[in-house]
């Protein structure tokens, strides 16, 4: 990457260096997804959110591969047009001028439109009252008191410019970078991350963030560490939004996250546990060892009584890598016992073909969360939600099999009649 050749400052190229530095964790994740799914990630395709397409393309991993090697050239041509189009898709309204009045409690990052059901007065009892709002990602269920904070306000006609400049830039210098060869469809975010970056560079801080590692949480961080000097009130809390330990019997993420966090002061996660993962994994050497402030909370839903009958109820959280080993432990118990099922898939990735037919009912609603005797769960937030109610949870792998789910059909089986007082039949 030469800045003859691109004809960019110092300070362009290192938010350039930023952002690949986010791609690299985006791809050591999509590595993982597709490891557990039991492929290679250079034989299924280096496609962007795999858990999206191994559903559908598992089987044809020679297709979805062609797909990468056909896509990959005309994506080089085409994704300044998309940057363009993108931003005209926000720019609804004039730019405003008027910068805003900032709280000194800081800021609240809602880098995605879930940050809401995260960040509010039971999980954090000092939380500001300040939210930066990203285009892409409206907030809703916010306090009364909340103050939204349009990204777009923070601009000018400048910074739109420079957003789009450096996303080109980093585009065609992804394409070479050691190590992330093949992995050039990654740069779909790079416009969307260098507008973010611009603004969250505007905001005096403290802020918050609920991104653990992914390419929001390497933005901010680096936010963070490049005035770290400058401006000390930069200070950041990484608030943990869901479980961040593998269920095997080494605890911890089960990815090796090749960007480490930098500018981390506080951590507020469920457990102390949970802590220790953050410092020995996500967090560079030297951040996990100074005065790292350490807070914890208990993530609390509310449930809500949707069940039809008296009948015992399992409530299935989904995420497409379980979606077979899932229908066929909802099969086999229709065979034993007279239960009803809920299925909540993963927020990010719609639920796939295989699930329909089969008598669930879809929870699609991020807010509802079904009472329920039992749920079903790869290791997830909702696992520590439900057993804040007493419910318990049949936990699995991920990439858990069918054979493998089959076996803990006794287990589940115990735990209905333990608590809905009602014997299956044919057991």
């Amino acid at each position: 990457m030469r800045s003859s050749t691109f004809k960019a400052s110092v300070r362009d190229l290192r938010l350039v260096v930023d952002y690949l530095r986010a791609v690299r964790n985006e791809v050591a994740v999509d590595r993982h997804i597709v490891s557990m799914a039991g492929l290679d990630a250079d034989v299924f395709g280096k496609i962007p959110r795999p858990a999206r397409w191994i559903g559908k393309m598992r089987r044809f991993p020679a297709l979805s591969r062609l797909i990468q090697h056909t896509s990959l050239p005309l994506w080089y041509v085409l994704a300044p047009a998309l940057y363009g189009r993108q931003l005209r898709q926000i720019r609804v309204s004039p730019l405003t001028t008027m910068p805003p009045n900032f709280d000194a409690a800081g800021q609240i990052l809602g880098l995605s439109s879930r940050s809401a059901d995260i960040v509010h007065a039971r999980h954090l009892p000092d939380m500001p009252r300040q939210w930066l709002e990203l285009p892409w990602a409206p907030l809703s269920g916010l306090p009364a008191e909340a103050e939204v904070i349009p990204a777009i306000t923070l601009l000018d006609e400048v910074d739109i410019a420079r957003s789009l400049k450096l996303a080109t830039l980093a585009h065609r210098a992804l394409q070479r970078r050691r190590g992330l060869h093949g992995w050039g469809l990654q740069t779909y975010t790079a416009w969307r991350w260098f507008f973010a970056r611009l603004a969250i560079d505007k905001l005096p801080g403290p802020l918050l963030t609920t991104e653990h590692f992914d390419r929001w949480a390497v933005l901010v961080d680096g936010s963070v560490w490049s005035t770290r000097h400058r401006q000390p009130s930069r200070r950041l809390t990484v608030m943990q939004h869901g479980s961040v330990s593998t269920d095997g019997p080494d605890s911890g993420l089960g990815v090796q996250i090749p960007t480490r966090l930098r500018a981390v002061d506080r951590l507020h996660v469920y457990s102390f546990a949970d802590a220790n993962i953050f410092k020995q994994e996500i967090l560079s050497p030297r951040c996990a060892t100074e005065k790292l402030v350490q807070t914890y909370y208990r993530p609390i839903i509310s449930l809500m009584d949707i069940a039809k009958s008296a009948r015992p109820s399992i409530l299935f959280v989904g995420h497409p890598l379980c979606e077979a080993a899932h229908s066929a432990l909802v099969i086999a118990l229709q065979q034993v016992a007279d239960v009803q099922f809920f299925y909540k898939p993963h927020p990010t990735v719609c639920a796939g073909k295989q699930l329909a037919g089969l008598p669930w009912t879809m929870i699609h609603d991020r807010l509802v969360f079904p009472r329920v005797d039992l749920i079903v769960s790869y290791p997830s937030t909702m696992v520590a939600e439900y057993a804040s109610h007493d419910v318990p949870a049949v936990v699995h792998n991920m990439n858990v099999s069918i054979p493998e789910i089959l076996e803990r059909l006794p287990e589940i089986i115990q735990i209905i009649r333990n608590r809905h007082f009602v014997v299956a039949t044919n057991t």
